[in-house]
């Protein structure tokens, strides 16, 4: 649901891939371009636009966009740190994709990294991955790459040279006829996309107050664009790095609570998953966030239900927070049980090397398989019976499914409805996914007393009606 995005370790701790022998223009030559040796810190920011990976409305299709009010980030190469501090407003009219949108005035969010951790601010988490992106996102700046080189021994191989972090990136660095670091193409490990491509090209270098810096800072990544910053204020050796002073790591245990006899709401963290017993085997309902997660989340199912295999997977929808652990649950064996538009792009998505950081799957040299649905779709033992609906109309996500128990009268739900505090009153602003959600309860006549949802609290059907204005 939520992405960090502007993907930028310490230098010491990086085994370099070096390029090849030097020709023409040497890295002291770039770095005298830049005045890099007198600049052990950056702090630059500006105003544009932010995209948000991986939450796309279809799959393919380009990352939905918000306005960015301002981007603020520094960067400290001596001490191998960085942070980002931005604000964006809705970009999207009417909302469509994930991002966690509909954003209602200014969002404001951040993270970084601090040498071996790394945290998204916005969410009071510290991750593996976001320390990751963080040391990346710190590496790729121009006088970063250019420093990186110059401490490990680096040459130029013509306009250009490259470097990796063993199990986090790979970057190549280009320059221009200046000397100046102008393309940087890197490539971080990614839950779905396997080793995925990140493009940052820098434009317009002026001098800032006596540092050379671009003026324009254009990032894709997937593919995609996911920044466009209009650079307007840089300054040089300032101590501008935040680091949290407390920094919160997420639960590593999941905490199992009983939904009904046989169902099990596996919650922890941001992103939860609901084991469904049947007579021979497991129903896992959503893989979210990537390895680390949902194979807690597995080996919990396994636990409340001992004895018994995973054998479906269901998958809500392709956004990377709610598929990046199903490569985990199919390297148990599960089918992956998704919308029929999904299928071509996790295949393809699957094919993709995973170099950087290989996970459960492709260690295992295994594949995925695949079981599809448009509208409806069951899972039954003849005792039990799953439903799996469509969310028609809902421009969250073109392909969202619910999840749907008759007997139990539960209704399992991701990102549509998030309740993660009490709903006593109905809000001045509808969510136009809830609404949606509320109409398609209604379209298909189901009888839902308990909401399990992937974000947020287990609550009654009394907060959904309060939360979309519903009184009877």
């Amino acid at each position: 649901m939520r992405q960090f995005g502007f993907v930028l370790a310490t230098a010491a701790a990086m085994p370099f891939l070096l390029a090849g022998t030097a020709n023409g223009a040497t890295l002291d030559d770039v770095a005298k371009a830049m005045n890099a040796g007198s600049i052990d810190a950056v702090a630059f920011s500006g105003s544009g636009k932010f995209f948000a990976v991986g939450q796309s409305f279809r799959p393919g299709e380009p990352w939905p966009w918000f306005e960015l009010q301002r981007f603020a980030r520094a960067a400290d190469y001596a001490k191998a740190a960085t942070s980002v501090d931005f604000s964006i407003v809705q970009g999207e009219n009417p909302p469509r994709g994930g991002g966690t949108q509909p954003i209602i005035g200014v969002q404001r969010r951040g993270g970084g990294a601090s040498g071996d951790q790394g945290w998204i601010s916005s969410q009071g988490l510290s991750t593996a991955t976001a320390t990751t992106q963080g040391l990346h996102d710190l590496w790729i700046t121009p006088h970063g790459a250019i420093k990186a080189a110059i401490a490990n021994g680096g040459k130029m191989d013509g306009k250009s040279f490259e470097f990796a972090v063993a199990g986090r990136f790979k970057i190549k660095a280009s320059v221009d006829d200046a000397n100046r670091v102008a393309r940087v193409e890197s490539w971080i490990d990614n839950a779905v996309l396997g080793d995925m491509a990140v493009v940052t090209e820098y434009r317009d270098y002026k001098d800032f107050g006596g540092i050379l810096f671009p003026a324009r800072i254009l990032q894709s990544a997937g593919g995609h664009p996911v920044l466009d910053l209009a650079v307007a204020e840089v300054k040089a050796n300032t101590d501008a790095v935040v680091v949290p002073t407390a920094i919160v790591r997420p639960p590593t245990e999941v905490q199992v609570e009983k939904a009904a006899d046989g169902v099990w709401f596996l919650a922890g963290g941001t992103h939860h998953s609901v084991a469904i017993e049947m007579r021979d085997h497991i129903v896992l309902f959503e893989a979210p966030l990537g390895d680390g997660r949902s194979s807690a989340a597995i080996e919990a199912a396994k636990k409340a239900v001992p004895g018994k295999p995973i054998r479906s997977v269901v998958n809500t929808h392709h956004h990377f927070d709610h598929s990046g652990g199903l490569r985990a649950a199919a390297a148990e064996g599960a089918t992956i049980v998704t919308h029929a538009i999904n299928k071509a792009y996790f295949e393809q998505a699957y094919g993709a090397p995973r170099t950087i950081s290989p996970d459960r799957l492709a260690k295992a040299g295994g594949s995925a398989k695949f079981e599809t649905f448009t509208d409806k779709h069951v899972i039954t033992d003849g005792a039990r019976v799953v439903e799996l609906h469509h969310l028609k109309g809902n421009t969250h996500n073109d392909g969202l499914i619910v999840g749907y128990l008759p007997k139990e009268k539960i209704l399992l739900v991701a990102d549509a409805f998030s309740p993660r505090q009490p709903i006593t009153k109905t809000p001045d602003r509808l969510n136009p996914f809830t609404v949606n959600l509320w109409e398609n309860v209604k379209r298909l006549g189901l009888d839902v007393q308990t909401v399990v949802p992937i974000h947020g609290r287990m609550v009654k059907v009394d907060e959904l009606r309060m939360e979309v204005g519903v009184t009877n």
